[in-house]
């Protein structure tokens, strides 16, 4: 039986995972099972994973006919089903393990009888190779060596409110059965939520190994971030998912503002990056979700929370109102009138802006605009917001700055529209 099944699912990456597969493989802890799981891609990607099979007698093949609508949820079960290490980890095929990595997250487990390791990891950044932090950066804080902690009901919140992502953790096999841990499959993403929640809802102990040791490569064609479509709002799929997990392991009533701080995460983030018929989509499916909580729920996380613009969103859905939504997501400042020449759509980001100015002053806006430069603008991708928090947002001058240079911008462009509007007319006149 080997120490530990490392499970690489892969899609159509044929750019990629020869250098993943490349670094599993070259992992100092050497006794591994390592089974590849490809999703039906159509380019050369299941070629290259029979050549590293036929190389190492580690690797297991398990390659898909088809592209199957649970997507990487059905490769990673079928990889789990196959498994047989004391422990199991997975790998996105198209990201870099450092070669220690398996080998000190195998260690600290063994060593402190953990049913969970977890370490840190980098953003790899596709377009320019630049490497950044993920937004769980200052969660590791209170870590800054090797950590063990036993899991009550105030420590498995604190580790839920770690990003999702089950590539940089290894799994005890016998907690795994326990609990029958499986990815949820349906036509959805992000299918790691629901997976991160019962993996830490049902283990007793979890090590915390605060060293960067996987990069994580984000912003590349095809990935799932990049989404900005419907698809993009069926993460809210899992909030009902992680719900009757709760309600079947008898533990909702403990988790319930949990699961509310978890779905308006993806609120504040989503709504940042909604657009067109996507706004009205995501007012209309959130909510049926919004209702199963009482105003009460609500007041009990604003007082937590803050009153910033994610609870002042809560607030209008319970209502059913989607006026008063598009306005707290600043997408409209309520008053819809005409549109002038020139002047800036209702959800741009210069309306945004001068609603958020007015309701909540310079500070507020300020840290609206590092969200918006943050997760709009890509300069970090790493998913769904890690904190909702708004009240304890912290701002700097480069916040500032950059709030003036998104302004600016925006400026240009309308000066830019005005002129061209302009020209339009002159041209019109002089025709008749």
């Amino acid at each position: 039986m080997p120490k530990v099944s490392v499970i690489v699912t892969a899609y159509n990456i044929e750019k990629y995972i020869g250098d993943c597969l490349n670094s599993v493989t070259g992992q100092t802890l050497h006794d591994l099972e390592i089974i590849v799981v490809d999703d039906g891609s159509s380019d050369a990607t299941p070629g290259i994973i029979r050549d590293h099979a036929a190389r190492d007698s580690r690797i297991r093949p398990i390659l898909f006919e088809k592209n199957t609508i649970g997507g990487v949820a059905s490769a990673a079960n079928a990889g789990m089903d196959a498994a047989t290490g004391d422990y199991i980890g997975f790998a996105d095929g198209d990201d870099l393990y450092d070669p220690t990595m398996f080998e000190k997250l195998w260690q600290a487990a063994v060593s402190t009888g953990a049913d969970l390791a977890m370490c840190r990891y980098t953003l790899l950044d596709e377009s320019d190779g630049t490497e950044k932090e993920p937004a769980e950066t200052d969660r590791w804080r209170p870590y800054p060596a090797q950590t063990v902690v036993d899991l009550d009901e105030t420590t498995r919140k604190q580790m839920l409110r770690f990003i999702s992502v089950p590539w940089r953790k290894l799994y005890r096999r016998d907690m795994v059965e326990r609990i029958n841990l499986r990815f949820p499959v349906g036509d959805f993403f992000f299918e790691d939520n629901p997976f991160h929640w019962a993996s830490v809802i049902g283990s007793e102990r979890i090590v915390l190994v605060p060293e960067r040791l996987c990069k994580h490569r984000v912003a590349r064609a095809g990935q799932t971030m990049a989404t900005v479509d419907e698809r993009l709002l069926r993460i809210f799929f899992h909030h009902d998912i992680i719900r009757d997990w709760l309600r079947r392991n008898d533990v909702q009533a403990e988790y319930k503002q949990d699961l509310l701080r978890w779905m308006a995460s993806q609120l504040s983030w989503v709504s940042q990056r909604a657009e067109g018929e996507v706004q009205r989509l995501l007012f209309d499916r959130l909510a049926p979700i919004v209702a199963q909580y009482s105003a009460d729920d609500l007041a009990t996380y604003g007082r937590v929370n803050g009153r910033g613009r994610t609870v002042q969103m809560l607030e209008q859905l319970k209502r059913k109102d989607y006026t008063g939504f598009a306005r707290a997501a600043g997408w409209t400042d309520g008053s819809e009138p005409a549109r002038l020449p020139g002047a800036a759509p209702a959800g741009s980001l210069l309306s945004r802006g001068l609603y958020h100015l007015r309701a909540t002053g310079p500070k507020q806006t300020a840290v609206m605009t590092g969200r918006y430069l943050s997760q709009r603008l890509g300069l970090s991708r790493n998913g769904p917001a890690a904190s909702t928090r708004d009240s304890a947002d912290k701002i700097d001058n480069a916040d500032l700055m950059a709030a003036l240079v998104i302004l600016q911008k925006e400026l240009r462009s309308l000066r830019a529209e005005v002129a061209e509007l302009r020209r339009s007319s002159d041209d019109d006149n002089r025709g008749d």
